[in-house]
């Protein structure tokens, strides 16, 4: 069987208006699937590339936490009795 080239068009957010005002429904779902998915499939590869980039910091770049010495305070002494 001979593959055939399915030609896609780049829709843009003012198709999906243009497509529901022209009653076209099965158009504006492709459009907003088309553009939906872009949007979805470029967040994935940057949260990809942050979390990589997280799990192979070396040593020198994650920070050391600190310790901080807390110190209580004394109680006020009270002159009352009861």
């Amino acid at each position: 069987m001979a593959e055939q080239q399915v030609q896609t068009k780049e829709y843009k957010p003012v198709d999906i208006i243009d497509f529901s005002m022209q009653s076209k429904p099965t158009k504006v779902t492709d459009a907003f699937g088309q553009l939906i998915s872009d949007k979805v499939v470029n967040f994935l590869a940057n949260k990809k590339q942050e979390v990589s980039a997280k799990m192979f910091k070396t040593k020198e770049d994650i920070p050391e936490p600190t310790e901080v010495e807390v110190k209580a305070e004394p109680e006020p002494e009270t002159t009352e009795t009861q």
